[in-house]
């Protein structure tokens, strides 16, 4: 039985936008704690992510760079954590 080694990479990077990536709310630093949230940074029930197309154009623009192969189809999966000392955004 022949095999083919096949070897992923999951990078994760903070990429300058003004908002954050599955939300609206500002990225901006030195607000008071707990104010820029929404119901999609705290995982509510029922609320929608809405992807920041920026950071997509950002990532695929960092990829080029980096000579990789751009895919036609991206899809996500947030992983949601029912800690009550971790964040869930």
């Amino acid at each position: 039985m022949d095999f083919e080694a096949v070897i992923g990479l999951e990078t994760h990077i903070e990429l300058s936008t003004v908002t954050k990536m599955f939300c609206g709310c500002s990225t901006v630093f030195g607000h008071p704690p707990n104010t820029r949230v929404c119901p999609v940074c705290l995982a509510l029930p029922g609320s929608l992510p809405v992807i920041n197309r920026k950071a997509v154009e950002y990532t695929i623009k960092v990829a080029l760079a980096l000579n990789c192969q751009i895919q036609s189809f991206c899809q996500f999966h947030r992983k949601n954590y029912f800690y009550p000392d971790l964040p869930n955004g």
